[in-house]
């Protein structure tokens, strides 16, 4: 049994790690792959028969803290606990769920806080108890973002700190050289030959000094290089281009990067799409499409483009990896005037909108069909909201919704200077394929199945389940903004067997 003092010696070195831990991610970056800019993950749906909304705010580092906020948003629960879960790992060789904390002063909404300590893709298996309590799985990354630069006081501070301990250091070895043999004289003078110690040990020290500094500095190129290379995620490199045939224009995707070769960063479907690309336009109204292009090879795809009007055009594609890793690509294109008089799509779900005027909060779609657009309590950053889209026709009577890519409706949310971008479903901003994953891997093809049913894939239910979901005509987004701006926000919903735009604007600043 370990000694009292050894054992505080213990703790407190713990204490200094953990403090060192939060520090660090107190200053990184906010910036994530899976939804650009955001570093909040929604989900909203059931955890056996509770209803529940669990927002997870991912660490920007590794090891990282993420933060877990459940609220049951009815019935009683009794706990609820919070595990993650490596891809790497099964249960076995998880630890234990931690329980999350009632937030005072607040009816059902618990909190926690999870280490994730290891580099890669996790699932946090959030557990509600009681009466027909349950679970469900969400994908989170721990990825380091970016390399946090050195804050310019701070490095002027390690210096100075760092010159007083070298000059320390000298002086030590020159005492310790002069002094720590010499017999003590009565008239206090140093002999000649002892000072020669003394100025002997000094030089060593200044060598000692200087080994030390320079080792270090090794050490630290050594460790910059190995997180730039190994622990800073990259993503996953790309280019996009175009071709003319004599009907159409088109835009390619090729992946060129290193690990396309990687079984574990090989593509798996979301919504039944391997890839989901957006192209925004420039200017205060821009074009917008919604495309899925298909496979032409191991590395490229490609998609027919819709009638967009000429011009520079930001490209987001959506990518989900067998690993359970998510992340938006980024990219940038110059398009031309598509040709060809009849536009026929390379996928039945491509959907786009023209360069039109943006609402505030209703879109008149056609002479028939307008979208209006509401949200929950207020648009303030980092709280959660859900934007509220219902679909009437003139005459203010609900539109029936048809079920598009496994949804009742996806929306696109983003800052106008694109630094924020996510794509949202009725569930939340998690990827229905990364939960779907860890399912399968805890819980086999069974658990699989009953993930396609909480994060609300139509396809997993039957058709009367479907239409008996929510409000006809209104489908909600759970959404969290993670900064005040002006955002853009397109929602599409089928009607009656055609893909439907609305295009929003909101500045989120905390107002109502």
């Amino acid at each position: 049994m370990p000694s009292l003092p050894t054992t505080r010696r213990a703790a407190r070195s713990r204490w200094v790690a953990s403090a060192l831990l939060c520090v660090l991610g107190l200053l990184a970056p906010t910036r994530v792959l899976a939804h650009l800019g955001n570093p909040y993950i929604i989900f909203e749906g059931r955890a056996g028969s509770f209803p529940v909304r669990v927002v997870v705010r991912q660490p920007g580092v590794v090891p990282g803290l993420a933060e877990i906020s459940v609220r049951v948003l009815g019935g009683t629960p009794t706990r609820v606990t919070a595990l993650p879960l490596h891809w790497r790992l099964d249960r076995q060789g998880a630890p234990r769920p931690d329980i999350a904390e009632r937030v005072p002063g607040e009816t059902n909404l618990f909190n926690a806080h999870l280490w994730l300590m290891t580099r890669g893709a996790y699932g946090v298996e959030v557990s509600v108890e009681g009466e027909r309590g349950g679970s469900l799985v969400v994908p989170v990354n721990s990825v380091a973002s970016a390399r946090k630069s050195m804050p310019v006081w701070l490095g002027w501070a390690l210096g100075i700190l760092g010159s007083l301990l070298s000059l320390g250091a000298i002086s030590i070895a020159a005492a310790a050289a002069r002094e720590s043999t010499l017999d003590p004289q009565p008239d206090g003078i140093i002999p000649l030959n002892r000072r020669r110690w003394g100025w002997a040990g000094s030089a060593l020290g200044v060598v000692l000094v200087l080994v030390a500094v320079f080792g270090w500095r090794f050490w630290w190129r050594v460790e910059e290089e190995f997180h730039s290379l190994q622990v800073v995620f990259k993503p996953f490199e790309h280019r996009v281009f175009t071709s003319r045939d004599a009907t159409a224009l088109s835009i390619h995707v090729e992946f060129t990067d290193a690990r396309r070769t990687n079984r574990s960063y090989a593509l798996i479907p979301d919504h039944g799409k391997l890839l989901h690309l957006f192209l925004v336009g420039e200017g205060p109204n821009p074009a917008f499409a919604h495309l899925h292009p298909v496979r032409d090879s191991a590395n490229e795809h490609h998609a027919t483009l819709p009638p967009l009007p000429a011009g520079k055009y930001r490209v987001y594609t959506d990518l989900t990896h067998e690993l359970g890793l998510v992340e938006t690509a980024t990219n940038t294109i110059s398009l031309e005037a598509p040709i060809g008089v009849n536009f026929s799509p390379s996928d039945a779900d491509d959907s786009w909108r023209a360069a039109q005027a943006f609402d505030s909060k209703v879109n008149d779609i056609s002479e028939e069909v307008r979208m209006e657009l509401n949200w929950e309590g207020r648009l303030s950053p980092g709280e959660p909201t859900v934007l509220r889209a219902s679909v009437k026709s003139v005459a203010g009577a609900p539109v029936a919704l048809e079920p598009y890519l496994r949804m009742l409706g996806h929306a696109v949310v983003m800052r106008e200077d694109g630094k924020v971008f996510a794509h949202v479903h009725p569930a939340g901003t998690l990827s229905m394929a990364a939960a779907r994953t860890f399912a399968a891997r805890t819980g086999g093809e069974t658990a699989a199945r009953a993930s396609d049913v909480v994060c609300g894939d139509l396809s997993a239910i039957s058709e009367t389940e479907a239409r008996s979901l929510g409000e006809p005509g209104a489908v909600g987004f759970p959404f969290v903004f993670p900064e005040p701006g002006n955002y853009l926000v397109w929602v599409q919903v089928r009607v009656r067997g055609n893909i439907i735009t609305g295009a929003f604007k909101r500045t989120v600043d905390g107002t109502r």
